[in-house]
């Protein structure tokens, strides 16, 4: 089979490359940036409909050149042009919705009026989670009075070009349902473009508690690490780790704590005692941050004895 229209278009996209056995063709990886040509795609669509590819040093992976495109956060046009080549077997779409958008109805609210009986319950909510008038601006938070975030607070994401790669929803009513967010992919890392990679990192869960948390917070959005979030803390001078997440996430602390330490991190676990930092306040999170012990394998077999 002829897949050279296809290899032509994927160097368009990853540069030069070259052959490899079962039909993979390696470049240089874009995700680590390593030095040799350690990113590898299989061209020939198996039996499965897939592509695999892989880099054998940052471990970032796929089954998909779809997946592949969309890690890269390719531009639609050019992906489509991409996947026309790929042969039959791999039968995907690449919509302009796999890039997040914030949504339609969304309303700043730093721009509201002073009048607006909503806005101001919100503003309100906002404050009593430790969130000032500054924070609302800095991170662009709005509201949404109809479609299908009625009733949230819409809290973007940027990464580090500035552009958006998530929003949380968070109800400020009495909602069965306290969020919902966009039904696109989580592998990001939140709040991006706030980010010093040469400083110390403290990893939260939630979008409040990183703007509480205020300096260098990164909220994880739940209660495992994304790979873009590993790969990019693996690839950049991150010396310092500090891992605050709510009690009940212990073992999944202790778990990331083990991961860091593996990769020669300074890594310290601050106790949280069932509260977290939206509900501390920067001022007390800051002293528990201080205080916060510096993990040692020794250390750390001791809270996996606890668990």
């Amino acid at each position: 089979m002829d897949y050279s229209l296809l290899l032509n278009s994927l160097e368009g996209v990853l540069g030069k490359s070259g052959k490899r056995a079962r039909n993979n063709y390696a470049f240089h990886c874009p995700f680590c940036n390593h030095k040799k040509p350690k990113l590898e795609v299989q061209l020939v669509t198996n039996e499965k409909g897939e592509n695999p590819w892989e880099c054998w040093v940052c471990k970032t992976r796929g089954k998909t050149i779809r997946s592949l495109l969309r890690q890269l956060k390719v531009p639609s046009e050019i992906a489509r042009d991409v996947l026309a080549y790929v042969s039959k077997g791999e039968l995907v779409r690449y919509h302009e919705d796999d890039f997040v958008k914030l949504p339609e109805e969304f309303q700043p609210l730093f721009s509201a009026s002073n009048e607006s009986i909503i806005a101001n319950k919100i503003r309100r909510y906002l404050h009593k989670r430790g969130i000032t008038e500054l924070d609302i601006l800095k991170y662009n938070i709005g509201y949404c009075l109809s479609g299908d975030y009625e009733g949230r607070i819409i809290v973007p994401s940027y990464d580090e070009n500035n552009q958006l790669n998530y929003f949380v929803g968070r109800s400020f009513e009495n909602s069965y349902y306290k969020y919902k967010n966009p039904s696109a992919s989580k592998d990001i890392i939140a709040f991006e473009n706030f980010i010093n990679w040469n400083l110390p990192i403290v990893l939260v869960e939630g979008v409040f508690d990183a703007i509480a948390a205020k300096r260098n917070a990164i909220p994880i959005l739940g209660k495992s690490l994304s790979n873009s979030l590993l790969k990019k803390i693996v690839s950049n001078n991150v010396k310092q780790v500090y891992i605050a997440l709510d009690s009940d996430a212990l073992k999944e602390a202790i778990t990331f704590c083990e991961q860091f330490l593996s990769m020669g991190k300074s890594v310290y676990l601050v106790g949280m005692d069932d509260k977290d930092p939206s509900e501390m306040g920067f001022e007390e999170f800051s002293q528990r941050m201080k205080y916060a012990p510096e993990m040692n394998m020794s250390l750390l077999m001791k809270y996996k004895l606890g668990l």
